[in-house]
């Protein structure tokens, strides 16, 4: 056995290459490289029924491939992914390539009739996770039709195990669900049904396969899994970038657990694409990294590899912005937008947002598709927005630009050739909402005019892109359904790109009815995303935590809806919500009272002190938060962290708890606080007393 061995910040990665040139990756935490195991050393041994515990090793694969025009392998109908097959792809070439910054390990394999991957691995320097991507090359003289092509592999776990190790892993999983998004869910593999079997030689033992199908890319699940080998505190994480349908696999390889995952394939969703011969099809980047530690330095160190299409984006800092939409629900006016501006103004809002409604005074959807300012409500957009950037702010705008509804000219018939459909029938969510097919040139155009240029003659910086249903699986004009859709979801994706290209300092919003887009490819192209439609509920806190987990919280938009009837508490424990990401004001804050407006401006004043922490820290959770998102108990304590300065933002819930301690690591002074004079700090470490139910507060530490 051959080993290739990288050192990348705090990971080794290792490609194994047999004497039959096969290859596979490992990604060791390098804090235990000297705990990794040979098992390719160790004789299987001879057959014996009754024995309790047979070795059983394969060295696995970089990617999986599955050919319409192949066989199916075992086991079928639990997944298209075969070790055995890919055995017959072989070592070409791996090159190192290095530039200022980015270091790429580029990796080609090939079999006998022509197919070949080209495997490449990206590093950031500084950045704690990796980027992989996988294309299949179609090097024969015929077409060929792909059935599968992974996003990535990561075989072979646990590198530091001999045996099945059995009560040692655990599976952590993150779900979606409208406002609820991000829960964490954690199983033993005992629990998923995934130990060893007593021969356990087949070519794949057993295998979970999960995913979301659709346009809705965050609906069932989150595409994030993490891997845990609970006896030496090692976290293999992944991540997959794509805005369309996608799977993730865990299951065991004899002694092994193997996770792979990209787009859905032919079991999962119908995905079928054909490849021309000298052809080649990418599949969806993917993120992954491993760690020693604990599932949230996993889940950090996946995210970080977000950070490279967030810096790339241009938008500077944390600034704060104002949407009216729980202010008017559905109704706004030139003249609310202009008495919100006056408050705004005091809070140092950046952005200040008309939502739905602005198209057809009394709907709020009706005007999808149209895209005119209704006269009634708005007599003089463009003066409006010369008023708005007088008083410093920036003006924006809600679209639902994918989509036509019942009330628009653009929703009848005579558009129907525009607009997707399935088995020759366009798509209707509802019987009141239709879709643009982004793939014909004259949608594009239409949308060119109807949202860029309208954005850049009414003088808008900021759109917030919302997206209220899923059009399913399957779209017609490829292959496939499922290839229909992603390939009109790609060209979604590069509407955002043309946006941003046309208007260079427009700051985009990514909303999908709240969190439904979570995910890397459309993060990557917006500089912030609604966290959820979780707006005036007790959860907020919860939900906005939890996302930590998997996304940056520089890009996450959090709602606090102010109301003059609140009490202080609540206003408290709503604004410091927001400081767990990017504050989005709302509410009928031109009510407020001369103290609740004071109280509003100094959270901003202390918000605006959390910029480097938020944009360049790491996040720790504790406390002893309940397990129901709704009805949240105990206390939740987050702690976000650079190497000069943490942040503590806490939350009581119901039936809290009595004093917190947590363990910082280092010396740290308190440098300011919100509502946090109590929190003490003596040396490393930091006490949070007993709190109400429903209050919060947040300190800024000096780390000493």
């Amino acid at each position: 056995m051959q080993m290739k061995d990288y050192r990348f910040g705090d990971t080794v990665v290792r490609y194994l290459v047999n004497e039959n040139q096969n290859v596979s990756l490992r990604l060791i935490p390098a804090s235990l490289a000297d705990k990794q195991t040979a098992p390719w050393e160790i004789d299987r041994g001879p057959f014996d029924p009754r024995a309790n515990y047979t070795h059983n090793w394969r060295m696995g694969t970089l990617a999986h491939v599955y050919l319409a025009e192949q066989d199916l392998a075992t086991p079928a109908g639990m997944t298209l992914r075969s070790i055995g097959r890919m055995d017959e792809m072989r070592l070409v070439d791996q090159t190192v390539e290095t530039e200022e910054g980015r270091t790429r390990i580029v990796t080609t394999i090939k079999n006998d009739d022509g197919y070949a991957i080209r495997h490449t691995l990206t590093y950031y320097d500084g950045l704690r996770g990796f980027m992989i991507d996988t294309a299949f090359q179609n090097e024969s003289d015929h077409p060929v039709t792909l059935g599968m092509l992974s996003s990535f592999v990561l075989d072979g776990l646990s590198p530091f195990q001999l045996t099945d190790a059995p009560n040692t892993y655990r599976f952590h999983q993150f779900q979606g669900g409208w406002s609820l998004e991000g829960k964490h869910v954690c199983r033993t593999i005992e629990d998923m049904g995934l130990e060893k079997a007593w021969i356990s030689w087949q070519v794949a033992d057993n295998t979970e396969r999960f995913g979301t199908r659709g346009s809705y890319p965050v609906d069932r699940y989150f595409p994030m899994a993490v891997l845990e080998d609970t006896e030496y505190g090692a976290f293999w994480a992944a991540q997959i970038a794509h805005n369309a349908t996608w799977q993730l696999e865990i299951g065991r390889v004899g002694n092994y657990m193997t996770i792979c995952g990209g787009l859905g394939d032919e079991d999962f969703c119908g995905w079928q694409k054909s490849v021309p011969a000298g052809g080649t099809f990418c599949a969806p980047t993917a993120f992954v990294a491993a760690v020693h530690g604990d599932i949230d330095d996993a889940c950090n160190a996946v995210t970080d590899m977000q950070k490279p299409a967030y810096r790339a984006y241009g938008e500077k800092g944390i600034a704060t912005s104002f949407n009216e939409y729980c202010a008017t629900w559905g109704l706004p006016t030139q003249e609310k937008m202009l008495n919100f501006c006056k408050t705004a103004q005091e809070f140092g809002v950046r952005y200040l947002v008309i939502d739905a409604g602005w198209c057809k005074a009394g709907n709020e959807q009706a005007g999808n598709g149209e895209w005119e300012p209704d006269p009634t409500i708005f007599p003089d957009m463009k003066e409006m927005n010369r008023q708005i950037r007088e008083a410093g702010m920036v003006p924006g705008i809600w679209f639902e630009m994918e989509v036509t509804t019942q009330g628009s000219a653009f929703f009848e018939a005579e558009y129907d050739h525009m607009k997707l459909s399935r088995g020759g029938r366009v798509i209707k969510v509802n019987g009141e909402r239709s879709y643009w097919d982004f793939r014909r040139a004259d949608v594009q155009e239409h949308l060119y005019k109807k949202v860029i240029a309208f954005l850049k003659e009414y003088g808008f910086g900021y759109i917030k892109v919302d997206y209220n249903a899923n059009t399913g699986t399957k779209v017609d004009g490829a292959e496939s359904g499922a290839e229909g859709l992603r390939e009109h979801l790609q060209a979604v994706r590069a509407f955002f790109e043309r946006m941003k290209a046309e208007i260079p300092d427009l700051v985009i919003e990514n909303c999908a009815s709240g969190g439904h887009r979570l995910e890397p490819s459309m993060m990557g192209v917006s500089a912030v995303s609604s966290f959820s439609d979780a707006h005036e509920c007790i959860e907020i806190p919860y939900i906005a935590a939890s996302l930590h987990k998997l996304m940056l919280p520089a890009q996450e938009l959090v709602w606090a809806v102010l109301h003059e009837d609140d009490p202080d508490e609540r206003f408290v424990y709503s604004l410091a919500a927001t400081f767990l990401g990017r504050v989005c004001l709302s509410g009928p804050i031109d009510k407020l009272t001369a103290h609740q407006r004071a109280l509003t401006a100094d959270a901003m004043r202390f918000y605006a002190k959390l910029e480097d922490v938020i944009v360049n820290g790491d996040t720790h959770l504790y406390g002893n938060r309940g397990n129901n998102t709704r009805y949240p108990t105990g206390t939740q304590v987050v702690v976000r962290r650079t190497d000069k300065q943490i942040a503590v933002i806490c939350h009581a819930f119901d039936q809290p708890s009595t004093d917190l301690t947590v363990d910082l690591g280092v010396g740290a002074t308190v440098a300011d606080h919100f509502y946090g004079d109590a929190i003490r700090v003596d040396g490393a470490t930091l006490t949070v007393p007993a709190m109400q139910p429903f209050t919060a507060a947040a300190v800024l530490l000096d780390i000493e």
